[in-house]
């Protein structure tokens, strides 16, 4: 892994304490919608905080992110970030947040390293303070050879990390990162992973995260933000809700790919649910655990062999789909 950038000059942010973003009753209505795309959510997300910001398309998350961002106004209630009203007072508010946006256009016939020097200065600095900065940060995401190349020259994957360093020009007390790791391949997603990580826990950058790659926000968020039709389901860290909406399951291993049919069978005659994969049988349900006894009772009776037993909780990702699902 390359060494990781050093702050200097202009780019080290200046130092946040208490609630980074605070929302109350926070509500947005468009014209000609029925249902308003944000409704009644309060929350607060703290200094340090990586929030994973987790809904199906249309659920309210873009529109959410507008709103700190002080682009668009709300109907009612109120945001305010780092104590300020990102529309009222967008000089105090938007001034520490860098946003990483999942449609952000660059100028297509400049240089990728144009780009970033327009975008400093959109941000009132001055290029010669931020470029060894953008230049450190270009060669630890491995596109530092990419800047001389005009912007539709860029892969998908080179455009997503030009915009992560755009978003990073000067070091923001609040990252907002919507959908990063669109376009990347397993290597990049770790890669910008990592680089989010060493932000939070280096420099106290505050981030928030929008993303389909479930597994991705599960890994790195401290709590998770759960909206679906414009509402809060659930704020809470991922384990937490793991355990609230998942459930246990059984992972069998017999000795014989022939038995874990006869295993799953027993199994959903007792009223579980079962699949068998040649000598692996999962089995599911709210009596799965303390029907084990029964179950090796029954496997003892008609010779099979029980090699392995586990237990585990759902994945974020079941959890996510059973919540929305299941959510009028």
């Amino acid at each position: 892994m390359k060494t990781r950038p050093q702050l200097t000059g202009e780019v080290a942010g200046m130092a946040v304490s208490g609630d980074v973003v605070t929302a109350e009753a926070l509500t947005k209505r468009y014209r000609r919608s029925e249902t308003p795309a944000v409704d009644d959510v309060s929350f607060e997300i703290a200094r340090g905080e990586t929030i994973g910001l987790l809904g199906p398309n249309g659920a309210g998350k873009t529109t959410l992110i507008k709103m700190i961002c002080g682009v668009t106004a709300p109907s009612s209630g109120r945001v305010q970030v780092f104590d300020a009203d990102p529309v009222r007072q967008p000089v105090a508010a938007k001034s520490g947040i860098g946003a990483m946006h999942q449609i952000a256009p660059f100028d297509e016939m400049l240089p990728a390293l144009d780009n970033l020097r327009i975008s400093a200065r959109f941000r009132g600095v001055r290029w010669r303070d931020v470029r060894p900065w953008a230049l450190e940060l270009a060669e630890f995401l491995g596109v530092a050879k990419a800047l001389p190349q005009l912007c539709f020259q860029l892969s998908g994957g080179q455009r997503q990390r030009l915009q992560l360093i755009r978003a990073l020009i000067t070091l923001p007390k609040l990252l907002i990162l919507d959908e990063p790791s669109a376009g990347l391949d397993v290597a990049g997603r770790h890669q910008i992973e990592r680089f989010v990580t060493w932000l939070r826990e280096e420099h106290g950058v505050t981030v928030l995260w929008s993303s389909h790659h479930i597994d991705e926000l599960e890994r790195n968020s401290q709590r998770v933000m759960v909206i679906n039709r414009g509402r809060v389901l659930r704020f809470a860290k991922p384990r937490e809700l793991v355990e609230e909406f998942g459930s246990v399951h059984l992972r069998v291993t017999v000795d014989d790919a022939g038995a874990g049919g006869a295993v799953a069978a027993w199994a959903e005659n007792a009223g579980l649910t079962a699949t068998a994969e040649e000598t692996e049988v999962r089995i599911e349900g709210a009596r799965a655990r303390e029907m084990l006894p029964e179950l090796t009772r029954h496997c003892q009776d008609h010779d099979i062999v029980i090699s392995g037993v586990s237990t585990a909780l759902d994945s974020l990702e079941t959890v996510f789909l059973r919540m929305t699902e299941n959510e009028g």
